[in-house]
């Protein structure tokens, strides 16, 4: 058990029974995560493959273990959270693939300020949105109990997930069209023919 587990007052999510709306939320945040991620992997250039500096940081990834609603999320796989690094592998950067903390999303650095990461930054802005005024005025992932959030918050958001799952596919789609325009025009370019003396023809 963590650290962060163990000083947690809230029960966790294999000890708690949580409703159906909650589990059909959780299903599509995952599958919006997905998204997120294979689209910000086409980019032809991520800045943190070269980063020196990578602002994931433990205190960035705690979020996911202190946040009701992510751990909610991760479920299990909370149990592997190392209390150095949190999620981050040098090498190989975020071990999670779903339940991360909503900065990480965010791409505040201002190495993604070109027009390529517009759509994904977009993106992940909506999806902050959507979990707006979830409990008392409070966004979802700040609530301390989610079972607390009522069935007509639980409505809107499933409704906002949806509709973003939605955006980001055809933001997907057009990526992967657009990634495989660039490679068959590539494919179709012709190599200069030389002459024996070496000039282009």
């Amino acid at each position: 058990m963590t650290k962060i587990q163990a000083g947690s007052s809230t029960p966790t999510p294999a000890s708690r029974v949580f409703s159906e709306q909650l589990y059909r939320i959780r299903e599509v945040h995952i599958e919006v995560e997905s998204i997120l991620q294979s689209l910000a992997a086409l980019q032809d250039d991520i800045p943190c493959a070269s980063c020196t500096s990578v602002c994931c940081k433990e205190v960035m990834c705690r979020e996911s273990l202190e946040s009701d609603f992510l751990r909610f999320l991760l479920g299990p796989v909370a149990e592997g959270y190392n209390d150095d690094a949190g999620w981050y592998v040098p090498g190989s950067g975020c071990r999670l693939s779903y339940g991360r903390p909503l900065v990480c999303y965010e791409f505040f650095c201002e190495k993604f300020e070109s027009q390529d990461w517009m759509q994904p930054r977009q993106l992940s802005r909506a999806l902050r949105k959507v979990y707006a005024n979830a409990f008392a005025g409070q966004p979802m992932l700040v609530v301390e109990d989610i079972s607390r959030v009522t069935a007509h918050k639980l409505d809107i958001m499933y409704g906002r997930l949806e509709n973003l799952r939605e955006m980001a596919n055809a933001a997907l789609r057009r990526s992967l069209s657009e990634r495989l325009r660039k490679q068959m025009g590539a494919a179709q370019t012709p190599f200069p023919i030389t002459g024996s003396n070496g000039w282009q023809r």
